[in-house]
């Protein structure tokens, strides 16, 4: 009787991981000894030294690493998405945007650019919660544009 709870519990976490969209992140492995960010030193700076650190990749703080990351721009905008009819926000919109190139093998990628937009309701009554949701949707915006940029340094020898 137990083994069939045991398979049935089993079965159970299995569909819920594959449901849910949880996937197991292996650390980053690229052929690369060093790094350097230059240009920023935000939560995405941190986001991605964070990543290399798992792969244990050295960082090169002069900037003179075998894989460089330039950040050119780093803009976050929040702006007014709809109105309530007494003139009081409904709803505003979230957009982080960043620009940067990648120097791989003594040679300058393109400029590319990255954007995470976010949407959320609001409520004047209820300010805290607001302010906290915002805090997530802003984490969650650098965590996305970190893991795109992160996920085309391991595609860059492929």
């Amino acid at each position: 009787m137990s083994k069939n709870k045991f398979i049935v519990v089993f079965f159970i976490i299995c569909s819920l991981q594959i449901s849910c969209g949880f996937q197991l992140r292996k650390p980053i492995s690229v052929n690369y000894e060093s790094y350097s960010i230059i240009g920023d030193s935000t939560a995405i700076s941190q986001n991605i030294k964070k990543q290399f650190s798992y792969g244990k990749i050295a960082e090169e703080k002069s900037g003179n690493g075998e894989l460089v990351i330039e950040i050119l721009e780093n803009n976050f905008n929040k702006r007014i998405l709809s109105l309530a009819g007494n003139g009081q926000v409904g709803e505003f919109e979230l957009i982080q945007t960043v620009s940067y190139r990648i120097k791989a093998n003594d040679k300058w990628s393109n400029e590319r650019r990255l954007e995470a937009i976010r949407e959320y309701t609001y409520d004047p009554a209820l300010y805290n919660a607001a302010a906290a949701e915002e805090s997530i949707l802003k984490d969650s915006m650098v965590e996305q544009i970190s893991r795109s940029i992160i996920t085309e340094i391991n595609n860059l020898d492929k």
